[in-house]
C-alpha cells in the first residue's frame, strides 16, 4: 500500500511532527523512497526523541544497504540509552553485510549489559558471515541465555567452519528438541565427517521433527563427506 504523503518534503514536515505516532508512521513510509533521499531523512529519525522512532530508523537503515548506514547505526549501537534501538540497530548491522560491522558487533556482545542486544549482535553476526566472528560464537554457546545459545548455534552453521563441529556435538544429547532441530541444521551446513555422523544419529531421533532435518540436513552434504569412525548408531 503506497502513503498518502510521500514526498520528501512531505515526510520531512510529518518527521517533525509533535505527535509520536506520525514520525512513527514517517519513519516507515520512508522506505518507499530511493535511498539517496531516504537516508539522511532515516538518519534525523535516529536521532529522534521518541525510542519508537529510533528503532524504526535502524529498521530502515538496515534495508538501504547505502553510504550513510554503516554510521548512523554505530552511532545508535554505540551510544542510544534504550536496549530495544540497540538490539535493532545490531540487527541492522548484520542485514548490510558490511565487514566494517564485525568490530562494532563483537564489541557490543563483549561489553553491552542488556541481554537482548548481546542476542542481537550473536544474530547479526552470523548473518554477517565474517569468520571473525567464529570464537565469538563459540563463547556466546556458553550463555545462559537461550536464545543467545540458540542464535550462536545458527550462526556457527553459517559460518560452515568444520572447527565448530567439536563445539556443536555435546549438544546432540540435548534434552529439547528444538536444541537438536536447530543443531541439525547446523550441521548440515558444515562438511565434515563428525559432523555428517551426528545428522546419522540424530535422523533417528525420537522428536519426528528432528529425525526430519536430520534427514535433511544429510542430503544436503557433499557426498564426499564421509562418515567419520565409529559412526553412532541408536
Amino acid at each position: 500500500m503506497e502513503p498518502m504523503e510521500n514526498s520528501v518534503d512531505q515526510l520531512r514536515v510529518r518527521l517533525a511532527s509533535a505527535v509520536v505516532g506520525e514520525r512513527i508512521a514517517a519513519a516507515l513510509d520512508l522506505r518507499f523512497l530511493p535511498p539517496d533521499e531516504a537516508v539522511p531523512l532515516l538518519q534525523q529519525a535516529a536521532k529522534d526523541p521518541s525510542s519508537l522512532v529510533r528503532v524504526y530508523a535502524a529498521v530502515g537503515l538496515g534495508k538501504q544497504k547505502a553510504p550513510g548506514c554503516f554510521e548512523a547505526l554505530e552511532e545508535l549501537i554505540s551510544r542510544d540509552e534504550v536496549g530495544s534501538v540497540r538490539a535493532e540497530a545490531a540487527g541492522s548491522l548484520g542485514a548490510l553485510g558490511d565487514t566494517r560491522a564485525f568490530e562494532v558487533l563483537e564489541r557490543t556482545y563483549r561489553a553491552d549489559t542488556d541481554w537482548i542486544v548481546r542476542y542481537s549482535a550473536v544474530v547479526a553476526l552470523g548473518q554477517l558471515g565474517d569468520g571473525r566472528a567464529f570464537d565469538v560464537l563459540c563463547d556466546a554457546l556458553e550463555s545462559p541465555v537461550e536464545m543467545t545459545r540458540d542464535a550462536a548455534i545458527t550462526g556457527l552453521g553459517a559460518l560452515g567452519n568444520p572447527s565448530a563441529v567439536e563445539r556443536l556435538l555435546p549438544f546432540v544429547g540435548h534434552p529439547q528438541a528444538e536444541v537438536r532441530r536447530r543443531l541439525a541444521y547446523a550441521l548440515g551446513r558444515i562438511a565434515d565427517p563428525a559432523g555428517r555422523s551426528a545428522l546419522a544419529y540424530l535422523s533417528k531421533d525420537s522428536d519426528p521433527k528432528v529425525a526430519e532435518a536430520a534427514a535433511q540436513a544429510l542430503q544436503r552434504l557433499p557426498a564426499d563427506t564421509n562418515l567419520a569412525d565409529g559412526e553412532a548408531e541408536r
